[in-house]
Formats: structure tokens, C-alpha cells, sequence
């Protein structure tokens, strides 16, 4: 079935455009409000070069992310989607849940269309809540942690915990309940479960050892290379489970 066509295409490039000019627009912005402060021109261009660089390794998990649902989807709905707000790891959790146990072979219009759908339409309520309502909500939330930062701090991490829980749950509960996979030409296979809860925490183990690096040492850059070094270590540790198991 034929993903990609002319016109999403060309929607993408207009969406690619939109983001370039806006980011040129505040990189102006940035350049004459930095001489207005008096900063040199040499500190500028260093501030600008190493911005660049550190925007590198943090993008390999979004090039990750469009390898691995084009696919099923294509290369320009990945491309647009991650172009844009989100998280890689909720895109893909959007995908699964839109094409279910279907092979790249197998997908319909269908599918393609409902994984557009969650993954664009959907995300328009964060925009839209933050043009209508964050000013409101910002300002309550200065309010309580005046007042009560602790309440603040409670439903805070709560919220987190929460999200957490939520991501863990189904990635282990992925890997108890394995998933059976159909390659499209009659052969199915099952996931291991061993694999995916070992990667977990290979994963999680090495994202705690970013963060004790970052909190002894004061690495402060290591920041932008944590997610980035997770994921890579987490496919290479999957890649050489799966060959154990």
C-alpha cells in the first residue's frame, strides 16, 4: 500500500518552513538582544556554535524514531510528526496502538489514517490549552507555591509518578502478555518477554548512571546526551539479548 503521497509531502515542507522562519526569527532576536546587553562577538558565535552542536546528539533519537515507523507509515507522516512537538516515546506508543499486531506489510488506508489522526489531531489540545488557559494555570500554580509549596511539590511528583507508572506498566505488561506478530506472509512469531524487561532495565541503569555522573562530577552538558545514550545502549543491549534468548 502506497504511504507516501505528493501532498503530505508538500504539507510537511510548509510545516518544515513555518519552523525554520520561526527559528530564524528568534535567532535574530536573540543576536541583537545579546548586543544590547553588551556581550561580545566572539562570545555570541560561541554560544551559537555550541548550541548547534549539542542540538546534534539530542536529534539521533528522533532519526531513531522515524527509521522505525516508516515502515508502517511511511517517511513523511514520521517526518512531519516529529518535526514538531512531542515525545518519540509517545509517538511510537501512538502508533502501536493505531496499527495493533499488524505488520508493515499488512497495514490499510485505514490504519494509516487513525495513526495520523492520534498522532497529529490529537496533540492540538496542548497548543490550544496553552493559548487559552496557561496564563490562568501559570499564575494559579505561582499562587500555591507561595503558599504552600509543598502541596505544589506533592502533586507535582504525583503527576509524574503517575506518567511513569503509566509507561512502565505497559512496557512490562507488554513483555509478560507477549505479543504475537504476524509477518504477513503466514508465519507468526512471538515477542519475548525476557528481552523487552531486560532492556527496561539495562536502560533505566544506564540513564541512573548519567545521572550520578551529572550529580558527581557536575557534568552539566551530559544533560543533552543522557536520552540519547539510553536509547542507543538500550537498542545495542536489545540486539544482544534477543541473540541470548
Amino acid at each position: 500500500m502506497q504511504k507516501d503521497f505528493t501532498i503530505v509531502f508538500i504539507v510537511g515542507g510548509i510545516i518544515a518552513a513555518v519552523i525554520i522562519a520561526m527559528s530564524t526569527v528568534f535567532l535574530i532576536k536573540g543576536i541583537r538582544r545579546a548586543k544590547e546587553i553588551g556581550l561580545s562577538r566572539q562570545k555570541i558565535k560561541t554560544a551559537i556554535t555550541s548550541s548547534a552542536i549539542f542540538s546534534i546528539v539530542p536529534s539521533i533519537p528522533i532519526v531513531i524514531g522515524v527509521g522505525v515507523m516508516m515502515p508502517f507509515l511511511g517517511l513523511a507522516i514520521p517526518w512531519i510528526r516529529l518535526t514538531v512537538i512531542g515525545a518519540l516515546q509517545y509517538e511510537i506508543m501512538a502508533m502501536q496502538q493505531a496499527v495493533g499486531d499488524a505488520a508493515a506489510g499488512e497495514m490499510t488506508s485505514q490504519m494509516v489514517a487513525t495513526a495520523l489522526v492520534i498522532m497529529t489531531i490529537s496533540i492540538i489540545s496542548g497548543p490550544l490549552f496553552n493559548v487559552f488557559v496557561y496564563r490562568k494555570y501559570k499564575n494559579k500554580l505561582e499562587d500555591l507555591q507561595k503558599n504552600n509549596k509543598k502541596l505544589l511539590d506533592t502533586i507535582t511528583g504525583s503527576l509524574l509518578g503517575g506518567l511513569l507508572a503509566g509507561l512502565a506498566s505497559y512496557i512490562i505488561g507488554g513483555a509478560i502478555f507477549a505479543n504475537r506478530i504476524s509477518a504477513g506472509d503466514g508465519v507468526t512469531s512471538v515477542a519475548n518477554g525476557y528481552v523487552t524487561l531486560l532492556t527496561l532495565a539495562i536502560s533505566a541503569a544506564i540513564m541512573i548512571l548519567c545521572g550520578v555522573l551529572m550529580k558527581a562530577f557536575k557534568w552539566k552538558w551530559l544533560e543533552n546526551y543522557a536520552l540519547p545514550l539510553t536509547m542507543l545502549g538500550a537498542m545495542a543491549s536489545a540486539y544482544g539479548l534477543a541473540l541470548v534468548f
